[in-house]
């Protein structure tokens, strides 16, 4: 059925004025009196959206939505990718991934803006989304970047132009003449007026939530046999739960909802832990692919090393044991000519074994690389990678190799001496990549195993060819393992 202005009455990618958007909810509601008690009030500006895509709740917490389907904020958190939501098509109400609703018309709330038009892409990638043919003038995104100023990409008809924003005295500005305290500040000047710009903003390009592609049919795993029980680790690159697999017992659950990681990028990871096979890296058990979010499934671990760190009382011996397994997990990987590229306590999964030494397993390979022979990675211009565990060269170089994972197991080492702290544990990120860059080294803590204090130093080296390899760094510590026997 439609309205008197075509409007159908089955929604999907669509915009209403404020007169439609009465008529449509005035009729909705007579051709469905369940929605009468409903529909609290009619939905002011700013609070009424869109679901762009399917989306199955992960939780009792969280809001199933059907694309299309109408939804107003009840609340939502500064600081989280998800809001707790209202749908006007259920009368439910849930928390929902940001990033997969859109306002359907007018000014657009700030904090929408805050997950909505920040993109990891390249210029190329930009230009690519911006030139879709369905894309209006005005319509634009915003690149992130790690080393400089972020960028305004824009599209102003036919050309895309790209506009560096930058930041002085806390302020942002792509024309000094015009400077604003926030970038939602400028993005909504530059919406209602051109000023310096070819075009007024119209519309952001929204991150792309994934959607589903060939699966792999040995590895599929039925999602509906998946069962979240706890969080052990959440960040950038996705969360990490102790979960259940139907009649099969307890799994581990990395999945990639609310990050900008692509589910090509998900599957890349599980096609590569499908081939390695060694008993300090995290198992595979497979995949949910048929609908987002997807979910790499593995073997059963307890908590990560960071969080047992903290906790647990640890003597000097068992410190060396862990560092040794880790390392033999990372000879492995350099044997198969991979590099881990984010080696740290919170990526390393702990087995505990009640009246035995625990199992440590190298996990999340979200960034592994393979070398193809190579002696080392270049890194792409928009890939995240986490600063504090990171080698020199990537900054002065922007490359990686299996020397910057030496580099990064040093700040293992700290990390296990320290139980779990924060590496530069008084400095910015900014701070440790300009300090990093120019030689500095954090301090070798005191009271941490004699191998610890050697190897830190020798990982830390500046040079690449001047770090030992992992062989050489498990000669060292099995020998004061031997000592200890």
């Amino acid at each position: 059925m439609t309205t008197r202005t075509g409007l159908s009455l089955l929604p999907g990618h669509f915009q209403l004025d404020d007169e439609e958007k009465a008529e449509y909810f005035i009729l909705k509601i007579a051709y469905d009196s369940t929605l009468l008690q409903s529909l609290r009030k009619l939905v002011t500006k700013n609070k009424l959206f869109v679901a762009n895509y399917n989306f199955e709740g992960l939780s009792p917490h969280d809001l199933t939505l059907k694309e299309g389907e109408v939804l107003e904020v009840v609340k939502y958190d500064d600081d989280d990718g998800w809001w707790y939501m209202h749908s006007l098509d259920t009368d439910s109400k849930g928390y929902v991934p940001i990033n997969y609703i859109a306002p359907i018309k007018g000014k657009y709330s700030p904090m929408y803006y805050k997950y909505i038009y920040y993109h990891t892409v390249s210029r190329d990638e930009a230009e690519e989304r911006l030139s879709q043919a369905d894309t209006q003038a005005g319509t634009f995104l915003i690149r992130e970047s790690i080393s400089g100023p972020n960028t305004l990409s824009v599209k102003d008809g036919v050309t895309i132009r790209h506009y560096h924003i930058s930041i002085e005295n806390n302020q942002y500005y792509i024309n000094p003449r015009v400077k604003f305290d926030s970038l939602n500040d400028l993005v909504q000047h530059y919406m209602t007026e051109a000023d310096s710009l070819p075009c007024s903003l119209t519309v952001p390009i929204p991150k792309q939530a994934n959607t589903p592609i060939a699966k792999n049919k040995e590895l599929e795993i039925n999602k509906s046999h998946i069962k979240f029980e706890q969080c052990i680790n959440a960040g950038q690159f996705g969360e990490t739960w102790k979960g259940d697999w139907k009649d099969k017992g307890p799994v581990i659950i990395k999945t990639n909802i609310a990050t900008d990681i692509t589910q090509e990028t998900l599957l890349v990871e599980a096609g590569i832990l499908q081939k390695l096979h060694h008993k300090n890296i995290i198992s595979l058990y497979g995949v949910c692919t048929e609908s987002y979010p997807f979910y790499i499934v593995t073997e059963p671990m307890n908590e990560n090393l960071k969080y047992y760190l903290n906790k647990t009382l640890i003597t000097p011996a068992e410190l060396v044991d862990i560092a040794i397994q880790v390392t033999e997990g990372m000879i492995y990987l350099g044997e198969q000519d991979y590099i881990h590229c984010d080696l740290r306590a919170e990526n390393i999964l702990v087995y505990i074994n009640i009246g035995d030494h625990n199992t440590v397993k190298i996990a999340n390979f979200h960034l592994i690389q393979h070398l193809n022979g190579k002696k080392y990675w270049t890194v792409k211009e928009d890939t995240k990678v986490v600063l504090r565990w990171t080698a020199p060269e990537f900054f002065t170089l922007n490359r990686l190799s299996i020397k910057s994972d030496v580099w990064s197991f040093g700040i293992l080492l700290w990390e296990l001496a320290t139980k779990g702290k924060e590496p530069y544990p008084d400095m910015a990120t900014e701070e440790v990549k300009e300090a990093v860059s120019k030689g500095y080294h954090m301090p070798i803590p005191r009271d941490c195993p004699e191998p610890f204090k050697q190897l830190m130093p020798n990982c830390w080296k500046n040079h690449e060819y001047k770090r030992p390899n992992f062989n050489n760094i498990i000669d060292i510590l099995l020998k004061y393992k031997i000592s200890y026997l």
